[in-house]
């Protein structure tokens, strides 16, 4: 495959804004390198935070937000929920169907160290990232448009998904990368970064939330799936425009790079057997018929991924193999009871029947409460070691957990609480504590990863988590089988309990593989073991 490129006098550096300008005097030099500095929307103002984030990181800032807060929250979010409502009243499927198949449906998310290696190596139009995202986008919109204007089956709806979810993930290996690199190009603003990106996350889910459940309840979900295509357009154009930070090659050929993976072999056979592991989880949980089947499958996909991902990330340094770690058991050892909360909050007779505006709402106020979470963190919290941060997070999830249970008993009635309301403190306090949780855990993640293979290294601890995260639905499947709730919900309290004592199992992991710095701290050197000398040098050294 031949790519004809413009012969250039040196490369050409798409997207970023020049930092430095001659006519400067040395007063505003000196205030502008300051303000890079400090870093932290606590000690800025909003627009000189964001106009501080700009200098440093250029035309990226408005791409990455577009990336995270209308592609990713806002598109995914509003998706998921319109997909859920395709399921339930026009499929007829119960929620632990329901739940199988949405974690199955999102296994390129799992295969993200493939998409990143992709990236890395093989150059496409002489751009490792700003030409794949450009082709993401345009299927994206191709396929909500298919979608849109054709019924589909149960398996159907699931391609369909699984289509979305793979042009939703590349984008977000290319844009993650990106950020990879440019957070060792000023470290002292990586954790401004994450938190910018946060915070246009949940604005996006906000805005998903507000309109979601009215345009599911009037217009049906299917013309909602249609609507969803502009979520992709809004990063095409910027995509097209240049606004990813990358250097043009000037090979007229684009040939594979794979000087990098020639001393990594391990690495590029983890991220395939980390890619297997994800697809054998979504086709067993898609077509097994038996629950033990299914069970043991996932039981040996949960000991290969442990096995791999430290066979991996022990050659590079133990604090990338530790947050591998990590991010896969704390994300397994929070399961969840596949869609069988929603079915009883909206269709059974003795839930509380939200309706589809209602809980769209509730989801406004969970991205609220992730909002919270992202300034709490990035006030209070960035000072404080990872193991404190993860110890009191991880408390307080399995606290907000026990409102799941209040809820389903209707204690909430005898104390005079309406369901929504309390529906809506559940949901706020919840996401609020998840997101203050994951921003120390990526920050970590980013700031790990070895020079010159950000893309596959990031986009390999991501796959680890994700396969964690379904893993842990798929776990909480398994518990909902156990208690029968694909049948009725009689045992929903009992199954809720069952979901609370395994999220005790996160602590030990915490205490174990956390490391004993702040997020704001560069990754310690790690120490190298002198060296004993031989004999014959100290023979040497005598005489």
């Amino acid at each position: 495959m031949t790519c004809e490129t413009v012969p250039q006098e040196g490369p050409v550096l798409l997207g970023r804004a020049q930092i430095e300008n001659e006519d400067m005097d040395v007063e505003k030099n000196e205030a502008k390198e300051i303000a890079l500095q400090k870093g932290g929307c606590a000690r800025l103002p909003v627009v000189a935070w964001f106009q501080m984030l700009y200098r440093a990181f250029g035309l990226f800032v408005p791409l990455a937000l577009l990336s995270y807060g209308i592609q990713q929250s806002f598109g995914k979010t509003y998706q998921t929920f319109a997909c859920k409502y395709y399921m339930m009243n026009d499929l007829e499927l119960d929620g632990v169907t329901m739940g199988r198949l949405m974690a199955a449906a999102s296994v390129p998310w799992n295969i993200k160290p493939l998409l990143g290696m992709l990236s890395d190596t093989f150059p496409l139009g002489g751009y490792h990232r700003t030409s794949y995202l450009v082709l993401a986008c345009s299927f994206s919109i191709l396929l909500h448009s298919w979608i849109g204007l054709s019924a589909v089956s149960s398996l159907g709806l699931v391609a369909f998904m699984t289509c979305v979810n793979f042009t939703t993930a590349f984008s977000d290996v290319l844009v993650d990368a990106t950020s990879a690199i440019l957070a060792k190009d000023h470290p002292s603003e990586a954790c401004d970064l994450q938190v910018a990106l946060r915070i246009s996350e949940s604005v996006g889910g906000i805005m998903a939330g507000a309109v979601k459940g009215s345009v599911v309840a009037h217009f049906g979900a299917r013309n909602a799936i249609l609507s969803n295509g502009f979520s992709a357009l809004t990063v095409l154009f910027p995509a097209l425009r240049g606004w990813l930070p990358e250097e043009r090659l000037k090979e007229k050929r684009c040939s594979p790079k794979w000087k990098a993976f020639n001393g990594n072999t391990h690495l590029t056979m983890a991220a395939g057997f980390l890619a297997m592991i994800a697809i054998t989880l979504s086709i067993s949980q898609t077509f097994l018929p038996d629950g033990r089947h299914r069970a043991t499958v996932l039981l040996t996909c949960i000991f290969a991924t442990l096995f791999f991902s430290y066979n991996a990330f022990s050659k590079f340094s133990p604090y990338l193999w530790k947050t591998s770690l990590l991010l896969f058991l704390r994300s397994l050892f929070s399961p969840r009871l596949g869609e069988s909360m929603f079915v009883w909050m909206a269709k059974d007779p003795n839930g509380p029947h939200f309706s589809p505006e209602l809980l769209g709402l509730a989801d406004c106020f969970g991205q609220l409460g992730m909002l919270m979470g992202t300034l709490i963190f990035n006030r209070y919290m960035r000072k404080w070691k990872y193991r404190n941060i993860f110890l009191v997070l991880h408390c307080l999830v399995i606290l907000v957990q026990s409102l799941d249970f209040i809820l389903v008993m209707r204690w909430n009635k005898q104390l005079g609480l309406p369901d929504f309301l309390f529906f809506l403190g559940d949901e706020t306090f919840e996401q609020a504590v998840e997101r203050t949780f994951w921003i120390p855990l990526v920050v970590l993640a980013y700031k790990v990863c070895p020079s010159r293979l950000e893309a596959t290294i990031f986009a390999t601890l991501m796959a680890v988590s994700n396969i964690g995260f379904d893993s842990g639905k798929y776990m909480g499947v398994t518990l909902a089988e156990m208690w029968n709730l694909q049948e009725n919900f009689d045992y929903l309290p009992h199954a809720i309990v069952s979901k609370g004592l395994v999220r005790f199992l996160t602590i030990p992991c915490i205490l174990l593989l956390s490391p004993n710095f702040t997020p704001d701290d560069p990754i310690p050197e790690e120490p190298k073991e002198p060296k004993e000398p031989s004999k014959e040098s100290h023979l040497q050294g005598t005489t």
